[in-house]
């Protein structure tokens, strides 16, 4: 027992034998300090010494503890997939407004497609599934509307989702007045206004009733499944099956390694000059530590000297590449030669990772 229960008890039993109520102890003591905690602890052991019954435990620190569980899950799977749904629409706008100046590789773009909807698809079943559970739980007991870690958690979403919305709004606007404005970026202020404005409206909507509309919850429910359904499709229809990309990636990898040789001729034609540089005789000795076979089958690369500074280089694809990967490296499907020249820059073929 702590050492300050006993002259609250004490006091407590003085006050309770003149007839004064729990109200008046309970406020008289918290007006000289007392914390609340500490009041209902001393109330609890003054009445389990009358009755002989200990007071029974509600389970309210488990039922806290399990409430910010959930929903820190829930808003961090909302996040998650929130966001990265966003992206997949921002690439795959950029996609089909394309603009030369400003947008990726082909592969980067590709592999960014990949790594959001991985994450969409993770993330929302995950968070339908906590969020099912959420609700479940209110339904059976309604009291959980008041949980704090609940209003607490949902009125951080809906500062972030409101501050969200202000900002893409201040942005269209700046856009607007330096008429920046075009297609794409209009789309995609109205992908963040749609995101973020749904996320606001459910969850302020949650606060504003009193119990659990399985209605309401089954109306976003649909909308956020058709929202990411679509963006899934979507993706998937830019950036094709696993195997597909697995045959792009193969590709490319055997483009950065003829790019790899060819920047390795052109280094050493720099450093020794035209009239010192004479070819290597074997494509083993064209750039040491590049790799010089097919990932693939393990056979050489095709390397022919040609007269002066000129040479080839030569490889099976597995399909064409096409626009609007780099001009000088395009090729299409089957064995492809480049005939290229020591001494003029090579582009840069990024290796996959």
């Amino acid at each position: 027992m702590p050492a300050d229960l006993p002259p609250l008890l004490e006091f407590i039993d003085s006050m309770k034998s003149h007839g004064a109520s729990d109200e008046f102890v309970v406020a008289l003591l918290r007006q000289n300090g007392w914390s609340e905690r500490r009041i209902f602890q001393a109330f609890s052991a003054w009445y389990e010494s009358r009755t002989g019954k200990a007071v029974p435990n509600g389970g309210g620190r488990i039922e806290a503890a399990k409430d910010a569980f959930l929903y820190l899950l829930a808003f961090i799977t909302l996040g998650i997939w929130a966001i990265q749904l966003g992206a997949l629409f921002f690439v795959v706008i950029d996609r089909s407004f394309p603009n030369p100046v400003i947008d990726y590789p082909n592969t980067f773009v590709i592999r960014g497609i990949a790594d959001h909807l991985a994450s969409v698809i993770v993330a929302f079943p995950l968070f339908l599934l906590v969020t099912r559970g959420i609700v479940r739980s209110v339904q059976r007991q309604p009291e959980h509307l008041e949980s704090s870690v609940r209003k607490w958690l949902t009125y951080l979403a809906l500062v972030i989702t409101a501050s969200t919305m202000i900002g893409d709004v201040v942005t269209f606007l700046a856009y607007f007045l330096r008429g920046d404005l075009d297609t794409r970026f209009i789309l995609k202020v109205v992908t963040v206004l749609a995101i973020a404005g749904g996320v606001f409206a459910y969850y302020l909507d949650s606060l504003r009733r009193d119990n659990v509309s399985s209605a309401r919850n089954w109306f976003f429910a649909i909308a956020a499944f058709a929202a990411v359904a679509f963006g899934i499709v979507v993706g998937f229809a830019r950036i094709g099956t696993p195997g597909t990309q697995r045959i792009a990636s193969e590709d490319v990898r055997r483009l950065s390694d003829l790019s790899s040789l060819a920047q390795g001729l052109h280094m050493k034609w720099l450093q020794r000059g035209a009239n010192a540089y004479a070819f290597p005789d074997a494509i083993q000795k064209l750039q040491p530590g590049t790799s010089v076979t097919d990932p693939v089958t393990g056979q050489y690369y095709e390397y022919t000297p040609l007269q002066g500074t000129s040479y080839r280089l030569c490889a099976t694809f597995s399909r064409s590449n096409g626009p609007p990967d780099t001009v000088q490296w395009r090729h299409p499907a089957g064995r492809t030669c480049f005939t290229l020249d020591a001494s003029q820059d090579v582009e840069v073929v990024a290796r996959p990772f």
